[in-house]
């Protein structure tokens, strides 16, 4: 009897500890998809139409998300994982918003909140409850950036928030000290703001060089970009990937972006969509062939 007691025992641990190295090694070969949203509210007049997401459609794609099982992670969670391979759910996403525009406070943030997803808003430090001098220098109307206190409620929330600069300026085109100003003051000002590290920061307009990538890495554990595609441990966590999500996307392309990280416009939905059936149609093919010839 105490033989087979220990020798259930021994099998017990042995099941124990291959069903969590299954589990790490499908943490290890993940492959994250991170959205990028700018403006989500109201279209009017003099705004960027491409980059403005409509409260509807918003909310017709977090409601996708959550019944296809999706959870909305943010920027900590994501280096937990790139730093120890584990720490994530079955099916992670990391929705992100750069600018901080008082709009998506008022119609993104409650609506994450509603299906219970997290996600990430990139400050522009020196602007907090001001307006979007960047965005009308380029032609836009004039929108208002959220407050301090509007940003300090959302933490209390679950949102995340991270750098964006302290003025959107293209970092590129600066020198040096000036570079290094809107970097690290941005860091410093949003720490001051949170009482606790800014860990993230999206580079503006997605530019950056070798040295604007330096001066993040010594501020910032993490960095996102605007280049297309997935984020896996191999990934440089400064150089991370973003899927721009537009004002006309389908529900369908919606998907195919969360999915892939990649966007499939015209006829790559349509390529995408007969590769799917192609795919089908053999399955089904070779189930009915094993029931007709075993």
């Amino acid at each position: 009897m105490r033989n087979d007691r220990s020798e259930i025992d021994r099998n017990t641990r042995l099941l124990a500890a291959n069903e969590k190295a299954d589990r790490l090694s499908s943490q290890v070969g993940m492959r994250i998809p991170a959205l990028l949203y700018h403006h989500v509210g109201p279209s009017r007049p003099g705004i960027h139409h491409k980059l403005t997401v409509s409260p509807e459609r918003f909310e017709q794609q977090i409601r996708w998300l959550a019944r296809h099982n999706y959870s909305g992670i943010k920027p900590s969670d994501l280096l937990r994982w790139m730093r120890d391979g584990k720490g994530l759910p079955e099916k992670p996403i990391l929705l992100t918003f750069d600018d901080a525009y008082a709009d998506t406070a008022e119609y993104a943030l409650p609506v994450l909140r509603m299906y219970g997803l997290s996600g990430a808003v990139f400050v522009v430090t020196e602007r907090l409850g001001e307006i979007n001098a960047w965005d009308e220098i380029r032609g836009s109307i004039t929108l208002r950036i959220m407050t301090a206190e509007q940003i300090r409620y959302w933490v209390g929330e679950g949102i995340e928030f991270g750098a964006h600069s302290r003025t959107h300026a293209d970092l590129t085109q600066l020198a040096s000290a000036e570079c290094s100003e809107e970097i690290s003051g941005s860091r410093n000002d949003l720490t001051a703001l949170l009482d606790r590290p800014a860990l993230s920061f999206a580079y503006p307009y997605g530019k950056f060089n070798d040295a604007v990538h330096e001066l993040v890495k010594r501020e910032f554990d993490l960095a996102f970009t605007v280049e297309e595609g997935m984020n896996d441990l191999r990934r440089d966590p400064h150089l991370l990937r973003r899927t721009l999500i537009c004002a006309n996307d389908s529900l369908l392309q919606f998907a195919l972006k969360a999915r892939s990280g990649l966007s499939f416009d015209g006829w790559r939905v349509k390529l995408a969509i007969r590769t799917r059936l192609k795919r089908l149609l053999r399955r089904l093919t070779h189930s009915a062939s094993k029931r007709l010839f075993g």
